[in-house]
């Protein structure tokens, strides 16, 4: 996951043009080496803890490893996206690489980028680059896919973020952009909404931009940088079933930068909250079930 203040690069287009039969995508000069980058250039458009490293990543993704049966939305947005070994695939918002190793494993020719150095660092990839995606490091029309997974909520310059991603499309190229609906997640979110409105009355949770990029509102925003905007719905997928309180409680841990701003009570008291009462539903009916709700847009 990534976020998207602009860095002090702005674009590079010109120079490291892929060498006659290189399979690697090309990236800016100078920006492809991990060695070379500095803590630094990370931005506190969120919290620099958030995604230092992607411990909070793996707390939520665990979350998903209960889904029944488990459901592999990295391949179905790859069939989404119409992917065939071959094509150049820009991973925009990489994280921890969840998406370049399906990638790998259908032959495409991936390159990832994230802001987020300490992301980056853990990733097993041959092309990585650290940067924004609203000032993209990367010359134009490269990709023949771009993906931005769970990543443009998070974006406060959109509108900057989705030129780039067109930008960086071959002619005739795909963007798939992921987000989720209202409906995601809704029994943990009532949840969190209770025990923080204890002290908060009235909180909901929002993207942490409070720039809404869901499935409900995403087409029209798409609409602005592609011609082209289809809304697939995930359909089918089964429930997330929650036996072990502690993978809700971690869940819920890892947004503790994100959200304690906008509460009183503190979060640890939040998740402690979460817990017990997961824990509850347990004991009673021996599982803790929730729900994802997500929505794949290809644009073209």
């Amino acid at each position: 996951m990534s976020l998207g203040a602009p860095d002090s690069t702005g674009h590079t287009k010109s120079g490291n043009r892929l060498p006659a039969g290189s399979s690697q995508p090309p990236v800016a000069r100078g920006r492809s080496s991990l060695a070379s980058l500095r803590d630094s250039e990370l931005v506190d458009v969120n919290p620099p803890a958030q995604y230092a490293d992607d411990r909070n990543l793996r707390a939520r993704q665990r979350l998903w490893q209960c889904q029944e049966p488990f459901f592999d939305i990295a391949s179905w947005v790859l069939d989404v996206a119409g992917l065939a070994a071959g094509m150049r695939v820009l991973d925009a918002g990489c994280g921890n690489g969840l998406y370049l190793r399906a990638l790998n494993e259908r032959r495409a020719t991936a390159a990832g980028c994230d802001l987020s150095l300490g992301m980056l660092r853990g990733v097993r990839h041959p092309a990585l680059v650290n940067g924004d995606v609203a000032a993209l490091p990367l010359r134009d029309g490269v990709f023949d896919v771009v993906l931005a997974a769970h990543l443009l909520d998070l974006v406060p310059d959109r509108q900057s973020a989705l030129g780039e991603l067109r930008r960086v499309l071959v002619r005739g190229g795909t963007c798939v952009a992921v987000t989720n609906g209202a409906r995601h997640l809704r029994s943990l979110r009532a949840l969190m909404e209770r025990a923080a409105g204890v002290s908060t009355p009235g909180w909901r949770v929002h993207a942490p931009t409070n720039r809404a990029f869901t499935a409900e509102n995403a087409a029209a925003q798409l609409g602005v940088a592609f011609e082209q905007v289809t809304c697939v719905r995930l359909a089918g997928a089964g429930p997330v079933v929650i036996t072990e309180a502690s993978l809700a409680a971690d869940y819920v841990a890892s947004l503790a930068d994100h959200y304690q701003p906008q509460v009183t009570r503190p979060w640890s008291e939040v998740v402690e909250d979460i817990r017990e009462r997961v824990q509850a539903v347990i004991d009673t009916e021996g599982e803790f079930r929730t729900a994802g709700d997500v929505a794949a847009f290809v644009c073209k």
